[in-house]
């Protein structure tokens, strides 16, 4: 049995948001060092920015991923701006 604190696991996340709508949705994926699937996700989130639906990404999928017992965590996300202030923490 592999031991979830020793294990890197790799969250690819991204948000959505319609134009004409403003409505946006959210999801991910979590796979390990070998790149064997764990978990996915998605979350209609209403109407957001798609800052705010990058960040929901992110918050759900660590959320999901430490309740499973995992601490190391790689997160992949295509928004500029988000990944620019997780970096500047």
């Amino acid at each position: 049995m592999i031991n979830p604190d020793d294990t890197w696991v790799f969250l690819s996340i991204d948000g959505a948001v319609a134009r004409d709508s403003g409505y946006a949705a959210t999801g991910g994926v979590a796979r390990n060092q070998d790149g064997n699937w764990i978990v996915g996700f998605n979350l209609f989130l209403g109407m957001c920015s798609p800052f705010e639906a990058e960040v929901w990404a992110i918050l759900d999928g660590i959320l999901i991923l430490l309740n499973k017992g995992y601490k190391r965590i790689t997160i992949f996300t295509n928004n500029l701006e988000v990944a620019q202030i997780l970096n500047d923490m």
